[in-house]
């Protein structure tokens, strides 16, 4: 079976019911089509100026740049809501580790956007654009996936998800084996969806 993103597994978990199955079908049907990612354009522009250790004034040229209406409107509030979280402590850029996260005849990639020390405290962040809310379940799901397979990566780090366009960071407390063992459970139905279509 394919590897899966870590954003359509999530997605796949939080739905019930039949939607499950045209989600599983819509993966195996599209998987080979080029995926068009609204936010990549702005994830890879907030990832560039950290790489770069510049000034998130590189950011005004990007939104300036941009010639897609959607884009136009949507992109600033992502920006200024990402200004804000970088207000928030004293910010230094690491390169964050990447992983897969095997289970049930699954492979879910697992790549946090950001490695950041945060006044000194390392955090590997996942990043999140999209309109509606970020719901405590979503959180749960994706940062139980980081800690199961970058646990060890990066000493003392604090597994995180930024809601950008709140910018509020959402922590993992303590991981927690029962959500573990349901992420199983899912991936084994994802793995038999897949195989029945």
């Amino acid at each position: 079976m394919d590897r899966i993103s870590l954003t359509y597994f999530v997605d796949f978990v939080l739905k019930a019911g039949a939607p499950k199955l045209t989600g599983v079908r819509d993966f195996k049907e599209n998987k080979d089509e080029a995926f068009t990612d609204f936010y990549k354009q702005v994830r890879e522009a907030i990832v560039d100026m950290h790489k770069k250790g510049a000034s998130d004034k590189v950011l005004d040229p990007f939104l300036h740049a941009q010639t897609d209406e959607r884009r136009r409107r949507i992109y600033p509030s992502i920006i200024e809501g990402y200004r804000k979280f970088l207000s928030s402590g004293r910010i230094t850029w690491f390169a964050p580790p990447v992983g897969t996260y095997a289970v049930g005849g699954v492979e879910i990639n697992v790549n946090p956007e950001l490695g950041l020390n945060i006044d000194g405290t390392p955090h590997l962040i996942k990043m999140y654009f999209r309109g509606e809310p970020l719901a405590s379940k979503r959180v749960s799901v994706v940062l139980n996936l980081m800690t199961s397979s970058l646990g060890t990566t990066v000493p003392g780090a604090v597994f995180a998800m930024l809601d950008v366009r709140k910018a509020r960071l959402h922590t993992l407390k303590s991981p927690n084996p029962r959500l573990n063992l349901l992420l199983r459970g899912e991936a084994a139905s994802f793995s038999t969806i897949y195989a029945a279509l």
